[in-house]
């Protein structure tokens, strides 16, 4: 995963905005400590999988939040971005491995799907898809990484797949490998 020194908004929350061109930013919201604020975010209304996938990686039990993003459909392709980052109060272990969880979402494809051929196909296809950036960022006052996850596609179905995999993984396949079960 690439690694900048800013992309964006470095700062959570972050303020609702109209920008000149009439777009509309919601701000930065805790869809955790608010969970009826997804209905909030209009550019996944017509979206229920990625809908579904924002509001799994923050539901209750979970090591991730979601702190923006956007979807949408231009020139016949779809394309869209998701920032997400740990959440307060996660174990410094899992901050460290956000610099290199693109590795790690690969490497978990891999062992998912068991035949070699398709394997390869969907790997190759989730990295074309699928462009990872990571950068500073800061969370309620405290420091933390920051992951982009930028996508596009012409097959909605194909990124789909991709999320329901990415929501899988970053629910319960990842922290399942780093936090010890009691």
């Amino acid at each position: 995963m690439e690694i900048t020194e800013r992309h964006n908004f470095t700062r959570f929350p972050y303020s609702y905005e109209v920008r000149e061109n009439g777009d509309i930013n919601n701000g930065g919201f805790d869809l955790i400590q608010s969970p009826e604020k997804i209905n909030d975010i209009h550019e996944i209304a017509e979206f229920p999988w990625f809908k579904d996938f924002i509001s799994a990686v923050n539901g209750k039990n979970g090591v991730f939040m979601t702190l923006g993003c956007t979807i949408g459909l231009d020139n016949e392709s779809l394309f869209g971005y998701v920032d997400f980052s740990a959440r307060p109060g996660t174990s410094g272990e899992i901050k460290e491995y956000l610099v290199n969880l693109d590795v790690h979402f690969y490497e978990y494809l891999s062992q998912a799907i068991p035949e070699e051929e398709i394997q390869q196909q969907a790997i190759q296809y989730a990295q074309q898809t699928l462009l990872w950036l990571a950068s500073p960022f800061e969370i309620y006052g405290e420091s933390y990484s920051k992951v982009n996850l930028t996508f596009g596609a012409r097959q909605q179905d194909g990124l789909k797949w991709a999320f329901e995999h990415l929501s899988y993984f970053l629910t319960e396949y990842f922290p399942s490998k780093l936090i010890p079960k009691k």
